[in-house]
């Protein structure tokens, strides 16, 4: 069996954690958020729970369900806007945080291909 990276571990404990707390405020928001809001915490929250199981078991296809997971969360970042109606100077910071969330992710995904996704990993 091939030990797991630390840093992989630390990730997916990571992202496994951002993911429960999407799909918190998925069951939390269900009562008062508009319905796509919701849709998109538990969209997110599936997605990042796949990457975070794939990366702790060394998938090899980890790195790409890591950019989609990050890819969709600073998606809904962006839709804030729009969906809960905010003025331009309430939006104004959601590009930003999309920008890092981007960046990040792809930080992440270069470090999962380096250590994680091998080809002896399993598929």
């Amino acid at each position: 069996m091939r030990q797991r990276p630390i840093g992989a571990a630390l990730l997916a404990i990571f992202v496994a954690i951002i993911s429960a707390v999407h799909l918190l405020q998925a069951f939390t928001g269900a009562l008062g958020d508009p319905r796509a809001l919701v849709l998109e915490h538990v969209i997110v929250a599936v997605l990042g729970l796949v990457a975070a199981w794939a990366i702790w078991t060394g998938k090899r296809w980890a790195p790409w369900a890591l950019a989609l997971a990050g890819v969709t969360v600073a998606a809904l970042i962006v839709s804030l806007g729009p969906l809960l109606r905010m003025n331009a100077q309430e939006r104004a910071g959601l590009w930003t945080g999309a920008a890092t969330v981007f960046v990040m992710t792809l930080a992440g995904v270069w470090y999962v291909r380096r250590r994680v996704a091998s080809p002896s990993a399993s598929a």
